[in-house]
């Protein structure tokens, strides 16, 4: 048995016991003989608090409940862990059962989002304009996006997140690409988000730079030429 487990000191009145039910027992055996689901939590899968139980599921069920008391606080991530213990008390060490939770700034479940894009590139085309390349994974994602907007400062320095330059329909896993139109300053600054059909953004934080080489060489004057 799981030293965790082992409440005989307590009478099975300690936390654990108490969620596990071996009050009933003294605390001298494991009281629940067909196994259980032990949930935890943790503010990421390093910080999961395996020593306290949060709540206790039969084996056969397929949901475990958070109990009424437990907080979640406002812009808080949190990470909720299921491991299975059998009848005499030993658990599983497995981190695949794990979910992760979004509290928004107003108390509530954030809506699910898509992946972020990555792996993004820029360049100089044409003379004066611009194309970004990116790819999307949608391994893992919480909800599929419909599109991808890309938000430009305009030349300004100054991103503007209201009024998108271009959106670009998606289509599954793969690269994509945009071009600008012809582009007058010097230096811009892009950013890419993907966007699910209730408008909710991927979160992509980063922003591309780009450099342009506005100014051209001057003609090559050939004074004169000769036959060798």
């Amino acid at each position: 048995m799981d030293s965790k487990f082992f409440d005989s000191l307590y009478e099975g009145d300690s936390p654990n016991g108490v969620k596990l039910g071996m009050g009933l027992t003294g605390g001298e055996f494991w009281a629940r003989p067909a196994g259980c689901q032990n949930l935890y939590r943790g503010i990421s899968m390093e910080a999961v608090d395996f020593n306290d139980l949060i709540a206790v599921a039969g084996l056969a069920e397929t949901q475990v409940a958070c109990p009424a008391w437990l907080e979640h606080l406002p812009s808080t991530t949190y990470f909720y862990l299921v491991r299975r213990a059998n009848g005499c008390g030993q658990e599983e060490h497995t981190l695949g059962a794990a979910e992760k939770v979004v509290i928004d700034s107003y108390g509530n479940l954030a809506e699910p989002k898509c992946n972020s894009v990555f792996s993004v590139r820029a360049r100089q085309i044409d003379a004066n304009k611009v194309e970004l390349v990116w790819f999307y994974q949608p391994i893992e994602q919480k909800a599929a996006p419909s599109c991808f907007r890309i938000y430009s400062d305009n030349g300004s320095g100054q991103i503007d997140y209201e009024n998108p330059v271009a959106q670009i329909g998606y289509v599954g896993r793969m690269f994509y690409t945009w071009r600008s139109e012809i582009l007058s300053a010097n230096r811009y600054l892009f950013c890419i988000k993907a966007i699910t059909a209730t408008g909710v953004d991927g979160g992509f934080p980063g922003q591309i730079k780009i450099h342009l080489e506005i100014i051209k060489p001057g003609a090559i004057e050939i004074l004169e030429t000769e036959t060798v």
